[in-house]
């Protein structure tokens, strides 16, 4: 790295820094529960205020997309930070009090920015995958003088995406003074410090709640290796990775296939890349190949008659695999977001008790949903809506997730101060859960009105085909499940064994672990009778059914609503057999995360239902000071943690039986969006249980605990050779020698090495239309996951046709990108000059960009003889002439 780039970074982390002391006083009014005040998350709270207020006041035209509108918004912040030190003035003393834990949460921040900075230089190109569609968002949300940004890859669009992140990075890049091509590989780097600073400050106030001695001892300890399994830990795959590539398996049968062969370890196993008869020559994770991708896909997706699904397979993806992928992509930019909003739920938990059970009764329903709001209070609403809403901005899957989550810290709240389970609650839980979405939604409206998306009737889809594997399952989140399985076995025995009515919550344990699954058994089977009354649904049907062999009635295409009811109802009958055989023959996961659910579900109410033997129960009366709590008698760590381990149960047994319905027609994305977010929770939950364990449980703890931590270390052999192996890739890829220094921030430089030419162009076009708005450049359209699109990716400049088929996942059905690929097409090709000019005008092209690519798109030396009688050149250097168009 040269001192560009090191200069570069520390502008950007002083910048992230001075936010965050910023808006402490707001986050200590905001987090007042919380033992840290969420100083932890002062930096994630500051970046959300200063980008919503930036993309609010521009959205609405009153500010411009400038440098100038982002430091006035700093300045309303500051200002919202001056009214919280007059609410809460005691913030100062607070942080003179606990300044180790400040300076160690800082220098934690610190190590892992800078540390992820010297990762992205060794692999800093912004090519592959989808960075270029990443680059190009990041591009338009910074030079797009209006809110929303303009599509670059379909020009007269705006984005219709969630581009919240982009923002966010734009605005950290502007008032560091970074360029672009460096801001993308700083924004990773912040991003992956962020990640470990959340998750140190969730695992850290946790352990830290009651003051419990051996907990608090812990802490620091625990919450650091939490800071690096969430962001940094593989899974298990690179534990298999290890024994494949030494020949460990080969030689051991497990059991023979269906045609009667035996099998070896690997055959077993089913992973692809790792099914070989024979061992490697060298271990994979020797070179400069993605073996690392592997990671990331270990799930074999099967049909329900045994054949192999030979397309895309689930995407599992982890933290650790993004950053070392280096994509930019929403799902990532969320994630020190998501543990600002698991802060905020911790608050709602900790809280003390807003309505009485008996004062709810009293009021009535309307009355008693004004009281619920009163005593919530319209700031601590609004704050929630911001951080919860704002999660629907950065990454739209993710807000449903965590709304549950903080509705449930609501409820049981609610119920731990009441002593006692209420059908209340959940009237209570889903008042709440409607003001908080029509609150998000006012405050994000302007998003709102412009976004698209591919989703549309039904929505859920039923997942028929065979369920994930319990070796697949345990591949990606054995390492917590190692500390999780622990926790709840004996959480759970304990908290039943204190209670009267063990046989009760004996029974509600069980009932939910079968129950919930056949809840969403009985999902699946409506949902697939509802598609089986379409057409498109129909024939998704008749195809399975043929697959398995089973005969079904003659389906008659446009029939009577009822007479497709009767043929659906009839061939939903006849599959229900196979789809029962599937989840009775691999009935693992769906098995060990129902009893996940539901004995971490009976172990909080054991918990929270205060009926303990030699204890009178609570009666509901009411009581003059409302906030009386019994918290003495609550380890007010339980319960927290057990929701978070239910919610990432929820999450990854879902897809075993529905899917969100998108372009794809399989669960990938759906496997991809929830095990994503499960892999956080889970994880947190690990660290946690731990603590808890060696405090309440000495001796299994005692034992889980070296196990984890054995598995942790071998997990982060994951970003070990991966970085190496990213690294020999980036060295093969520009050509470097052998002693020859390559490393460096700017995601541009492999252009500049690789093709001096069009690095050469591409800074002409951002320097040239600095003033001219957003002109239009034409470039060649092709596949996505290419190069095609590069130079409105590289320039945030709009192009008339960028990677169709993304646009069609962002936008659903449109018949743009099918119009306008045949038109860029004859614009290079026609010998039409009159109907060339006709289509430069409909998309009011100004530049029209011919490289190499272009070149080799559209006919070679013809493109050039084209356009160079006709057009003014406004640039040429070597194999790149770019030529001006004055639309008429």
């Amino acid at each position: 790295m040269t001192l560009i780039d090191i200069w570069a970074a520390i502008r950007w982390w002083f910048v992230l820094t001075t936010l965050g002391l910023l808006v402490f006083p707001t986050s200590y009014y905001l987090f007042s529960r919380l033992p840290d005040r969420g100083y932890a998350f002062t930096k994630m709270l500051a970046l959300l205020l200063v980008s919503y207020l930036f993309w609010l006041l521009g959205s609405l035209g009153f500010l411009t997309n400038s440098n100038g509108s982002i430091l006035l918004s700093v300045a309303i912040t500051a200002a919202l930070s001056l009214r919280a030190h007059q609410l809460a003035p005691d913030w100062r003393s607070w942080l003179r009090h606990n300044r180790r834990y400040v300076l160690g949460a800082e220098l934690l921040f610190f190590l892992a920015f800078i540390f992820w900075a010297w990762v992205r230089a060794q692999h800093p190109a912004i090519s592959a995958t989808e960075k270029p569609m990443e680059f190009a968002f990041l591009n338009a949300a910074t030079y797009t003088p209006t809110f929303p940004p303009l599509d670059p890859w379909l020009s007269g669009f705006g984005i219709s995406y969630y581009y919240f992140g982009y923002i966010m990075m734009s605005v950290i890049a502007r008032l560091a003074i970074v360029p672009m091509s460096y801001a993308f590989n700083l924004s990773i780097a912040w991003i992956f410090a962020g990640t470990a600073l959340g998750a140190f400050g969730l695992v850290h106030n946790l352990l830290t709640l009651d003051k419990n001695p051996t907990r608090t001892r812990l802490a620091p300890a625990l919450a650091l290796i939490a800071a690096l399994a969430i962001p940094a830990a593989g899974n298990l795959e690179i534990f298999l990775e290890l024994l494949y590539g030494q020949g460990i398996g080969h030689n051991i049968t497990i059991g023979t296939d269906d045609a009667g062969n035996d099998q070896n370890f690997w055959q077993w196993l089913d992973v692809r890349d790792l099914d070989t008869v024979e061992p490697p020559s060298r271990p994979r994770y020797e070179g400069g190949g993605w073996w690392w991708w592997r990671s990331s896909r270990v799930i074999n997706e099967y049909h329900l008659d045994g054949t192999v699904e030979a397309g895309l397979a689930p995407i599992a993806e982890f933290p650790a695999f993004s950053f070392i992928l280096g994509d930019l992509h929403p799902h990532v930019l969320a994630l020190p977001f998501a543990f600002l909003s698991l802060a905020l739920a911790l608050q709602w938990w900790l809280r003390p008790l807003i309505l009485h059970v008996v004062a709810w009764q009293r009021s009535g329903l309307i009355d008693g949903t004004i009281l619920l709001f009163r005593r919530l209070g319209p700031l601590t609403l609004l704050g929630t809506a911001l951080i919860v809403g704002g999660l629907s901005f950065l990454n739209t899957w993710d807000v449903l997730i965590h709304l549950f989550i903080v509705v449930a810290a609501f409820v049981l709240a609610q119920w731990r101060h009441n002593g006692r389970w209420h059908a209340s609650y959940l009237i209570q839980a889903i008042l709440l859960g409607l003001a908080l979405v029509f609150l998000a939604i006012l405050l994000y409206l302007p998003f709102y009105l412009g976004f698209r998306s591919q989703a549309g009737a039904p929505y859920i889809l039923p997942m028929l085909m065979r369920p994930t594997r319990l070796a697949h399952f345990l591949t990606i989140f054995g390492l917590p499940l190692i500390m999780i399985i622990p926790f709840i076995i004996m959480s759970a025995g304990q908290a039943i064994a204190q209670q009267r009515r063990r046989g009760a919550y004996l029974t509600l344990a069980l009932g939910t672990t079968f129950g919930f699954p056949l809840l969403l058994m009985t999902i699946m089977l409506f949902m697939g009778l509802i598609i089986a009354i379409t057409p498109e649904g129909a024939n998704r049907l008749i195809a399975l059914a043929n697959r398995l062999e089973l005969p079904l009635s003659l389906y008659a295409p446009g029939s009577p609503f009822l007479s497709n009811l009767i043929w659906a109802i009839s061939s939903i009958f006849k599959l229900i057999p196979s789809l029962l055989l599937a989840r009775l023959t691999w009935p693992g996961v769906t098995l060990l995360l129902g009893l996940t659910i539901g004995f971490a579900l009976t172990t909080i109410a054991a918990h929270l239902n205060q009926d303990k033997p030699n204890q009178p129960s609570l009666q509901f009366t009411p009581q003059n000071n409302d906030d009386a709590t019994d918290d003495h008698q609550i380890d007010r760590l339980l319960p927290f943690t057990l929701l978070l381990i239910i919610t990432a149960a929820m999450l990854t047994i879902g897809p075993e039986f529905l899917y969100i319905r998108d372009n794809f027609g399989m669960r990938l994305n759906t496997i991809f969006k929830f095990y994503y977010q499960a892999w956080l929770l889970f994880g947190v939950a690990a660290v946690v249980g731990a603590g808890y364990l060696i405090e309440k449980h000495r001796a299994i703890g005692l034992i889980a605990t070296p196990i984890y931590l054995i598995f942790f270390a071998i997990s982060l052999l994951f970003p070990y050779h991966a970085i190496q192996s990213r690294q020999v890739e980036y060295r093969s890829m520009v050509g470097a020698a052998a002693d020859e220094s390559v490393a460096t921030l700017n995601g541009l430089d492999y252009i500049r090495r690789t093709n001096p030419d069009e690095y050469s162009a591409t800074l002409w076009l951002k320097q040239a239309t600095k003033d001219q708005g957003r002109p239009v450049v034409l470039e060649a359209v092709g596949g996505q996951y290419s190069s095609y699109g590069r130079i409105a990716a590289n320039t945030g400049l709009p192009t008339v046709l960028g990677w169709a088929g993304h646009e069609y996942q962002w936008r659903g059905s449109t018949p743009e990108p099918a119009e306008r690929d045949p038109a860029v097409k004859a614009i290079y090709q026609d010998n039409d000059w009159f109907g060339t000019a006709q289509l430069l005008n409909k998309y009011n092209v100004q530049y029209i960009f011919v490289g190499d690519l272009e070149r080799r798109t559209y006919g070679g030396q013809a493109v050039d003889d084209k356009f160079r009688p006709r057009l003014d050149i406004a640039f040429e250097s070597g194999s790149v002439t770019i030529y001006r168009w004055q639309p008429q």
